[in-house]
This record gives C-alpha cells, sequence and structure tokens, in this order.
C-alpha cells in the first residue's frame, strides 16, 4: 500500500495539521525525559497519558493554529498579523514554551520591532506547517514566507534552516504520489544547506543510519539534547529519521520520537505533520484522533482550518474579541491544570 497514493488533496491537508497535534499530544507525555526514563516507566509509550487519557496539545499546536488563523484571514502570510497573533498568545496563557518564544510574543505586544533572538531554537519550525499547506506549489513564496515568519521569534541560520526543512519536507508529501527517498532527502538538504551547514550534513548521514540499531542511531541524533531541550540540529534530524524509516506508517513514526527522549512533543509535532501530509487523515489511528482534546480549538477546529487552508476560504465563523480571548484562557488554565495536577511526572 501507497498511502501518497490512496488520499485526496483534502485529506492531506487534514493529516498534516491534525497529525500534528496528535504527535504533539502524545509527546507530551514524554516531554523532557530521557529516553531511560521512558522505558523504565513505560517500556515502550504508545498511547496518551494524560488522565484520563486524553490527548493535550502544548504550544506547538498553539503555535500552529495561531498561524494557520493569520493564513486564513488574510489569504496569504501576514507578517504584522501574525505578530499580533503572537502577542495574542502570550496573553491567554502559552501552554509551555520556550523563553525565546515568549519574550518574542511579549515584544511583539510592547510593539516592538526586533523580537527574534539568534538561538538554534525549534519554535520557527514546530508551528510552520500551515505556511507548507498555503505555499506547497510556489516553492519561492514558500521560502521566502518561511524565513520571514521564522525570524518573528528566532534568526538563528538553524532556527531558520530547521523551519525550511519542515515545510519543504511537507510540501515534497503533497505534491508527490510516488515516495523517492533520495530525491526527498536532496531537497531537504540542499535547503538546509542555504542556511546552515551543521544541519546538512546531519541530514546527509541519514541514509547511512537507517541500517544501525535504533539505540545507537538516537545516541547520535540527540547528542547535543538535554533535560533543558533540544536544539534544532538534533530536533529535524530526528524527526526526517523517523519519516524515513516508516514513511507509509504514521504510528510508527510517530512513537519513535515520542519514546526518542528529551523534546518528545515538539519531534512528535514536527514529524507528525510530514507523516499526516503523506499519509492522509486515514492514516493517523482513530484511537488518537477521537480522544485528541476536543472544545475551544480542539479537534473539530483543527479540521476546519486545514478545510480552509485547502479551499482558500475560511470556514472558521468570525468571533467575538472578548469571548475569544475568555474561552481561550480558560482552556490554557485547565491544560495547565490537568499539567500539574494528571500527567505522570515520575
Amino acid at each position: 500500500m501507497e498511502p501518497g497514493k490512496q488520499t485526496t488533496l483534502e485529506n492531506k491537508f487534514i493529516g498534516c495539521l491534525l497529525g500534528g497535534a496528535v504527535g504533539d499530544a502524545l509527546g507530551f507525555t514524554s516531554e523532557n525525559m530521557s529516553r531511560k526514563r521512558i522505558q523504565d516507566k513505560y517500556t515502550r509509550l504508545t498511547d496518551y497519558k494524560v488522565r484520563p487519557s486524553w490527548g493535550y496539545y502544548t504550544d506547538d499546536t498553539q503555535l500552529t493554529i495561531a498561524l494557520a488563523e493569520t493564513l486564513v484571514a488574510n489569504q496569504g502570510y501576514d507578517h504584522s498579523h501574525f505578530r499580533r497573533q503572537l502577542a495574542r498568545w502570550w496573553l491567554v496563557f502559552p501552554r509551555l514554551s520556550g523563553r525565546s518564544t515568549k519574550n518574542a510574543a511579549m515584544k511583539c505586544l510592547l510593539g516592538l520591532r526586533n523580537t527574534g533572538r539568534n538561538v538554534p531554537g525549534s519554535s520557527a519550525a514546530m508551528r510552520a506547517a500551515p505556511l507548507a499547506l498555503f505555499y506547497y506549489d510556489d516553492r519561492p513564496a514558500l521560502l521566502e514566507k518561511t524565513v520571514e515568519c521564522s525570524r518573528v521569534t528566532h534568526t538563528h541560520p538553524a532556527a531558520i534552516a530547521g523551519a525550511l526543512v519542515s515545510v519543504f519536507s511537507i510540501a515534497y508529501c503533497l505534491a508527490h504520489t510516488e515516495f523517492d527517498r533520495q530525491a526527498y532527502l536532496r531537497e531537504l538538504t540542499d535547503i538546509a544547506g542555504e542556511y546552515d551547514s551543521e544541519l546538512r550534513q546531519k541530514l546527509l548521514s541519514l541514509e547511512e543510519m537507517l541500517a544501525w540499531p535504533e539505540e545507537e542511531v538516537l545516541k547520535k541524533l540527540l547528542s547535543a539534547s538535554k533535560v533543558i531541550g533540544s536544539p534544532i540540529t538534533d530536533i529535524i534530524p530526528t524527526a526526517i529519521y523517523a519519516f524515513l524509516k516508516y514513511p507509509d506508517d504514521f504510528e510508527q513514526t510517530v512513537l519513535f520520537c515520542v519514546n526518542a527522549g528529551w523534546d518528545t512533543d515538539t519531534m512528535a509535532a514536527i514529524v507528525g505533520n510530514t507523516s499526516g501530509a503523506w499519509n492522509g487523515l486515514q492514516g493517523i489511528p482513530q484511537r488518537w484522533v477521537d480522544r485528541l482534546e476536543r472544545g475551544y480549538k480542539g479537534r473539530d477546529y483543527i479540521i476546519s482550518l486545514a478545510q480552509s487552508l485547502f479551499e482558500r476560504q475560511s470556514r472558521i465563523e468570525p468571533k467575538n474579541l472578548l469571548v475569544d480571548y475568555i474561552a481561550d484562557w480558560w482552556r490554557n488554565t485547565g491544560f495547565i491544570f490537568n499539567m500539574l495536577t494528571r500527567k505522570p511526572m515520575w
């Protein structure tokens, strides 16, 4: 079976956004845990673990939603609108997040012009999927808008390169029905090499590593990762490796990242976007779709955003700004409560 042939383009759009949210929610359980700690506690994670086994997404999906809303509202990327979205995100309780992204959001709120930091963070890559959906068939625009959007939070060449690898990986999956591993890797290494040689070299080594034992692969790929976080030059190669290893199997692809250790939610979100774009909605296990968080800006809203990006017109009802703020704040406060009281910590 070749899932890239068996699904419609619309289902690939939905699979991309929903796949990222599912991966994010699955990785939330093991985020910041070492691989050994994950193995000692769970042997192997295969499902949501926040009681009562519901999938709660984190800041990765929050920011993806914010960017998708910008693209839908403006029928393309609008820099000023996304800055306002980022400021609003800061006001309604970010669901976890790196310091650089929160600082950039606060600077956007204050109206400051230079907001991005020169650090190799993952925020630009983890939120970038909507850009790939909107510009997948326009390579120059996809490159330009991804770089512009990345610099709102991160100006480091590796952070920008990571975002570009993420969006061009998705774009490849949307534009092709046959998966050519060499062509896919060549495209990603070429685009990464325009900004960061270290990331390019790591991507070039992935094909050889497909024959290595899993423990050896992860030791190599996550060599710079630790409990306080992972650089984008660890996150992106691990996500791309997982897709190369199991291109037609969404479940195995995402679970590889969920069980890898350290920044598991971001790796699983990024590869969930790519695998979802290749395998489509039907490639995502139904049990994970059914128990992904619902309610305000939950599962059904994410699906509507994907359909809006596909149709190039909004399926989203206009919101009352006050109701929108209160509802989002309430949902995110609930997330923090669930994280502190229901998420397995040890």
